[in-house]
């Protein structure tokens, strides 16, 4: 006897892994906070930011190092773009060719971050990218309305809006941290946890799938 109820796709790549990109976002975002007064004690953040580095665990970890904590924690800070971008990724290439941007702009904004730290340095070679990341994070703010422009309605409509309001949702990190990238980066990662929590599943893209097809059929 054949069985004529066909049997349901497998799960999706997005689908298996929302819960773990969700830890890796977290990981982004608490990584850039925790190391915000390693590199912005020096009067280039609030206050508060300085008295926590001069806390012993803080005081510890910069002696430890051996080397100029802003240079080394600044580069590090770019894995937390990287994380963010990667974990984002398998969702926004359900959101059209502006989500995928999206995500591949964050990606690259861990990599110019990274090079703009160990440019510090006056006589660097990378010197010139020293403060770059800011434009890398204007064009990652500018993507943000592309996205929810191709994102398609199987995505919910404040979901849209949350990425069509990428610019304000970094400048509120910025605003709260009072400096960049860290503060930006942070906000980033709790839009982005928003964003693949609630991504359109595979049934969700089924149906809209579904329905196009149907729309599409000539009516007799």
């Amino acid at each position: 006897m054949t069985d004529d109820v066909a049997a349901d796709p497998p799960c999706s790549f997005a689908d298996r892994s929302r819960r773990w990109r969700l830890g890796l976002v977290a990981l982004g975002g608490l990584w850039e906070l925790l190391t915000l007064p390693l590199v912005a004690w020096d009067g280039w953040s609030w206050e508060w930011v300085a008295h926590v580095y001069r806390s012993a665990p803080y005081q510890a970890v910069s002696e430890a190092i051996g080397a100029d904590p802003y240079v080394v924690f600044g580069a590090l800070g770019g894995l937390s773009f990287l994380a963010v971008g990667v974990a984002l990724l398998p969702d926004m290439r359900r959101a059209g060719i502006g989500g995928r941007l999206f995500a591949w702009l964050i990606i690259a904004t861990g990599v110019v971050s990274a090079l703009s730290y160990l440019g510090t340095p006056v006589d660097s070679p990378l010197h010139p990218l020293w403060g770059a990341e800011i434009f890398a994070l204007i064009l990652v703010g500018i993507a943000g309305p592309f996205a929810a422009a191709t994102a398609g309605t199987c995505w919910k409509r404040w979901t849209r809006i949350l990425m069509a309001a990428t610019i304000l949702v970094l400048a509120a990190g910025l605003a709260s941290l009072g400096y960049y990238p860290h503060g930006p980066l942070v906000s980033l990662a709790a839009g982005t946890a928003l964003l693949i929590a609630h991504a359109p599943r595979d049934a969700a893209l089924r149906s809209e799938l579904g329905q196009g097809s149907a729309a599409a059929q000539p009516r007799g």
